[in-house]
């Protein structure tokens, strides 16, 4: 059994159920299959982490979970909170520390990731890791910081999440500290931000994103930023 688990929460790809902020720059099933881009590119990538890695579904009800991999999981609570909430604590119950990320982070590496379970492993109680719209894109737990009260009464998809999560933090005594900001991609603007990087990024690079940077140039949005 591995010291660390590494959860990815995601949805699945459908249309006018996923990246809904960026259709109109994108049509629903484009942005469908950037979504399902994201998620398989990002996975691919953490799976050669040395952590256990899982995928937290977030299903309709009777809907069945997806086959692995990596190993699916459904995702239970009423709100982002409770949900995040439920998946590390169920996994701080088999691994001293825990992490959850999104599956818009498509350029996430396991540097990163190793990263914050190296700060838990050397006394940080909760490691986040903050993007440019006021949230976060990893949050990373010790067994025995993995608090309720992180979570519940957050203000979720707003720009008070990450600012709300470290007052909250701070009035449990938790050890916290910041990862380097990273990128997520949910406006038009972030994606044409991506599709700068991705087009000046050597193809082969291990963060080059190929299923993502493939719909993009598909679609004329590679050479489009490439300056």
């Amino acid at each position: 059994m591995t010291r660390n688990a590494l959860i990815v929460f995601t949805k699945p790809a459908r249309p006018g159920r996923v990246k809904t902020r960026l259709v109109g720059e994108l049509t629903a099933a484009q942005a469908a299959q950037l979504h399902a881009a994201f998620r398989d590119d990002l996975c691919e990538r953490l799976a050669a982490g040395d952590y256990h890695l899982e995928i937290a579904w977030a299903l309709d009800h009777g809907q069945a979970l997806p086959a692995p991999p990596p190993p699916p999981r459904r995702q239970v609570g009423e709100d982002l909170g409770a949900r995040l909430y439920h998946a590390l604590a169920g996994a701080a119950r088999r691994h001293e520390a825990v992490a959850a990320v999104g599956s818009d982070h498509p350029e996430l590496t396991s540097a990163t990731v190793d990263d914050a379970f190296a700060r838990l492993a050397a006394g940080a109680d909760l490691v986040l890791g903050p993007v440019p719209d006021g949230g976060y894109f990893l949050i990373g737990l010790r067994r025995a910081a993995v608090r309720r009260e992180l979570f519940d009464g957050i203000a979720w998809s707003t720009s008070t999440v990450l600012a709300d999560t470290l007052a909250r933090a701070a009035a449990l005594g938790l050890e916290t500290e910041l990862l380097p900001p990273g990128h997520d991609v949910d406006r038009p603007a972030d994606l044409a931000s991506l599709a700068g990087r991705l087009a000046r990024r050597d193809a082969a690079a291990s963060d080059a994103c190929p299923r993502t940077r493939a719909l993009l140039e598909s679609w004329g949005r590679l050479h489009r930023c490439a300056v």
